[in-house]
């Protein structure tokens, strides 16, 4: 979006959607998108297209209000004209995908804006959720537009590969401040274009983002996912590859990374990045989704007794002197 075409004192926009089951408050705390706040009326105010607004369900119906909002953009972030229907019944015949499906029937995936989801994933390393919101404000706050009171834009590649590695630090990036500023003059320099990507195939895309500073497989399918729409990305993290070894290789440890990602990328189906929101989101919110997990008994062995640590029978007591 262009900022410099955005004003926000544009008469408010107040639209009304068919929502389609979806569930905002699952959708929006699925770890996907980090820049959405719930109020204290439990509406959620974030950003679509660039823009600040205000969404919340009101019966069957998608409520959205800002300035300048457009039917077409809410509905392509949120996905709505997905047939959903097709895309679960695409899921092979899973009792543990049933399981996350009907604790979160709602959940969908959202189509955000690729630079700034590229940017989230990047600050996402050993980050949780909330940490990774905090980023996402941080960085609008010191390096975006300002338009609106408080309200401040994602900044592009372009402001970013302007900035310091020592700037970028001061919004809690840590680490990761030096990965995001290459990546943004990568991005800036079109040294990788995310337009282009948009045209390539999934293979050819994934490897493509591979090429950007921070990126590795997770954080590009990641990418593939919740930018790109691309179903069939699946990610693998902590999460994910605890939720396969534990339901589906018997918690084994030495199955290793590829396999995992072989029986993902055959066992989900051609919408497996859906199967992998459902798991993702049950085994972070339900504490009881994962059976318990069992430790292996290992006996102890027995060690040799050295000359110093052998037991020694007690001495018979001296007899008394006789007086």
């Amino acid at each position: 979006m262009n900022l410099s075409t955005f004003d926000p004192d544009a008469p408010q926009v107040s639209l009304s959607l068919m929502a389609h089951g979806m569930d905002l408050d699952a959708t929006l705390t699925s770890g996907q998108s980090f820049s959405w706040k719930r109020t204290t009326l439990g509406h959620w105010r974030g950003w679509i297209d660039g823009r600040p607004c205000l969404v919340w369900r009101q019966g069957d119906a998608l409520r959205a209000v800002g300035a300048g909002l457009n039917r077409e953009a809410v509905s392509a972030y949120f996905n709505l004209d997905q047939d959903f229907d097709a895309i679960t019944a695409s899921f092979p015949d899973d009792p543990w995908l049933v399981k996350a499906q009907d604790f979160a029937p709602g959940l969908r995936i959202l189509r955000q804006d690729p630079w700034e989801t590229l940017c989230n994933f990047i600050c996402s390393s050993l980050k949780q959720i909330v940490q990774i919101e905090q980023i996402n404000h941080e960085l609008r706050r010191v390096f975006g537009n300002e338009i609106g009171a408080g309200l401040h834009s994602f900044p592009d590649a372009a402001r970013l590969s302007l900035a310091t590695e020592a700037k970028l630090r001061t919004c809690r990036l840590g680490f990761r401040a030096r990965h995001l500023y290459v990546a943004a003059r990568q991005i800036a320099s079109s040294e990788v274009s995310l337009d282009r990507i948009a045209q390539l195939p999934t293979a050819d895309a994934r490897e493509q983002l591979m090429r950007i500073q921070g990126v590795g497989e997770k954080v590009a399918n990641c990418i593939l996912l919740f930018a790109y729409g691309r179903a069939e990305a699946f990610p693998i993290d902590v999460w994910v590859e605890r939720v396969l070894r534990r339901l589906y290789f018997h918690n084994n440890p030495r199955v290793k990374h590829e396999r995992l990602r072989a029986f993902a990328d055959t066992h989900f189906g051609p919408n497996r990045g859906y199967a992998q929101q459902f798991l993702f989101h049950w085994i972070r919110k339900d504490p009881t989704a994962l059976p318990a997990e069992k430790v292996p008994m290992t006996r102890a062995r027995k060690k040799p007794a050295s000359p110093l640590s052998i037991s020694l029978p007690p001495r018979k007591p001296l007899p008394a002197a006789k007086p």
